[in-house]
């Protein structure tokens, strides 16, 4: 579905555990290819938000580092979350909380909004050698505040979504009805940089 000149954009949103599907379109602009999108979902809130017009520039996989917004396939589709491992960095959930390498990854508190009904907290939050620290949101207990640790398998990344009790992301198979699964350095485009993002 056409959407401007861009096309539409999902990241895995709606109930925990379903999957939006969308496509985008790439466009050359000054010799440079990037993607221009739109914003499917609230799964990357409070940092996208539907309707949101985002670029997503070309990168290699490998210069990708924690806390980088990225864009990568799943199946036909493009979803854009959030890095938040590496290869060989050991992820776990605990209450909610992300551990990274045995640490809880410290958060703290910005604020609150209501979000499709929900009232919930906004958490600045910054992971270790990240670019900048972001915001992400938590709405309460949900399925996916807890994971047994794991060891980010080589040649891929872990991915959350920002609103992370309503993100399709890396703590759930990738599936029809499941999340993105770890992400293959082959399915990544790109990266979202701050000053790519507009509500045009």
């Amino acid at each position: 579905m056409k959407l401007g000149t861009g096309l539409l954009l999902a990241f895995g949103a709606g109930m925990l555990g379903l999957a939006g599907y969308g496509a985008v379109t790439l466009i050359q602009h000054g010799g440079l290819p990037f993607q221009r999108l739109r914003v499917a979902s609230e799964s990357m809130a409070p940092t996208l938000r539907p309707e949101m017009t985002i670029m997503a520039r070309k990168t290699p996989a490998e210069a990708l580092r924690r806390g980088d917004i990225a864009v990568f396939a799943v199946g036909d589709n493009k979803w854009v979350m959030r890095v938040v491992g590496l290869p060989g960095d050991r992820i776990a959930m605990r209450d909610g909380r992300l551990i990274l390498n045995g640490k809880i990854v410290p958060q703290a508190n910005a604020g609150a909004m209501t979000i499709e009904g929900v009232q919930a907290r906004i958490l600045n939050e910054q992971l270790p050698g990240s670019r900048a620290a972001y915001r992400v949101l938590d709405s309460g207990m949900t399925r996916g505040d807890e994971m047994a640790e794991i060891t980010v398998s080589p040649g891929r990344f872990f991915v959350l979504g920002d609103n992370r009790d309503n993100a399709a992301d890396s703590r759930f198979p990738a599936g029809p009805t499941g999340g993105s699964g770890m992400v293959a350095f082959a399915d990544i485009y790109g990266i979202v940089r701050p000053e790519d993002l507009n509500s045009d």
